[in-house]
């Protein structure tokens, strides 16, 4: 039976993610046919300095977890913003970017909440710094499609 439901989780994964389509030729992207602003999630670089960078959500929706990938640096550490406050965990894989923050405690970042998500730690930056690979889930850990994904830093 667990094999059953490791099946399923894995087939909605697969066939229900997002379509990271480009949408314009400013590196913006979202992963959602709507046009709909006022229903979305963004997610942007904020301010940026010689080894710390602030990553910022703007958010309609409660926000359960989230995924994302860096590229383009080598994140060593995260501290602050509305992750740290709403009692989120951040790991991260420093060899493939990817980012991960979840609650074990079923926190959840409300809807109507705009600001920094945290701030990244980084090191190795090159020529350009981006955001890609961008998953968001609500408290039930139901993926939320609607996502706007900021324009990339370049050096």
């Amino acid at each position: 039976m667990h094999r059953l439901h490791f099946y399923y989780f894995t087939f909605i994964l697969f066939f229900l993610g997002c379509d990271n389509s480009l949408t314009n030729t400013n590196n913006s992207s979202t992963t959602s046919g709507s046009d709909d602003n006022s229903s979305l999630i963004s997610i942007s670089f904020g301010s940026v300095s010689n080894d710390n960078i602030e990553i910022i959500i703007d958010t309609s929706y409660d926000i359960g977890g989230f995924q994302f990938t860096i590229t383009g640096s080598t994140i060593t550490a995260f501290n602050g913003g509305m992750a740290q406050e709403y009692g989120f965990s951040i790991a991260n894989n420093p060899d493939t970017g990817i980012i991960i923050g979840y609650s074990l405690s079923a926190n959840a970042i409300p809807s109507g909440s705009s600001g920094i998500l945290t701030n990244a730690t980084y090191t190795n930056q090159i020529s350009e710094i981006c955001i890609i690979d961008v998953v968001f889930s609500d408290p039930d850990a139901v993926a939320l499609n609607d996502i706007f994904i900021g324009e990339c830093i370049e050096y």
